[in-house]
This record gives structure tokens, sequence and C-alpha cells, in this order.
């Protein structure tokens, strides 16, 4: 099943556009644990494009795109912000006194660290962000004493 949203590149709807994908993915029985990750996603996503990628080109809306299968959720981030291959950015020093990091890179970083896979690619114009997030295996059965 696919579904599907689209975006005007301004900051007030972006609780609109994050608010509708829970909604669908809760009305389709995605588990709390995916809806969570994904929703998390988006907004990152969607806040980085809304920052940077519109602020030198005229703005197109953003498409998100989310394919429910058996076992993953991926989802499709659509912009037509510069060309920005988000896993090019550098891994924050976590261990680093926050006074002495710089600022940024802290919401891509969790995105990497939230999805099974990420992958990226400049079509047409456009970045694709591609994220995979698997299903969460079901806890083994406990067995009942005999």
């Amino acid at each position: 099943m696919m579904l599907r949203w689209q975006m005007e590149p301004a900051i007030d709807a972006l609780a609109q556009l994050s608010d509708s994908v829970e909604a669908a993915l809760r009305r389709h029985g995605v588990s709390g644990e995916q809806v969570s990750r994904t929703r998390l996603i988006v907004e990152e996503l969607a806040c980085n494009t809304l920052e940077h990628g519109h602020l030198r080109r005229a703005p197109l809306p953003v498409d998100v795109i989310v394919h429910l299968l058996h076992d993953a959720l991926v989802l499709e981030f659509h912009d037509s912000g510069p060309a920005f291959d988000p896993r090019s950015a550098p891994v924050p020093d976590l261990d680093a006194d926050i006074a002495e990091r710089p600022i940024g890179g802290l919401g891509l970083h969790l995105v990497q660290q939230l999805a099974d896979r990420l992958d990226y690619r400049h079509d047409a114009g456009r970045n694709v962000v591609r994220i995979v997030l698997l299903q969460p295996a079901d806890p083994p059965l406990q067995e009942s004493p005999a």
C-alpha cells in the first residue's frame, strides 16, 4: 500500500504534515514504535528542507511517500532544494562539551540512527531520500512451565 502527502514549503505546514502522516499510519495499524520513528524522521527532513533547501531556490512542494510492506515501512522524501546527500553529513562528536560543538548535525544523525537503511539520489532536479524501517520482530513466545 502506498500513502502520499504533499507539503507546501512553509513552516506552518510542518505540523499538519506530521499529524497527517501519524494519523494515517495509525489508521493502517502501524505499530506505535514505527509511527514515532517515522514522525521524527519526517519532521527532521522537512525542517532541514525548509531551513536549508529552499533558501536559494524557488520553492516547490515537498512530497512524502510511504510504502507499507509486510516486513517494512519505506519512506521517500522528495524536495527541490540544492543537491544534498544526508549520508555525507559529518557525524557529530556526542562526547564533546556542548559549548564546544558546532551547531547542527544532530537531527541528521538521529535520522541515520533511526533508519535501518538510508539511500539518497538526485533525480530530475530533486533530492530523493529513501529510508527503510524494518518491522520489529515479534517477541519470542514464552514457554509455559510443565
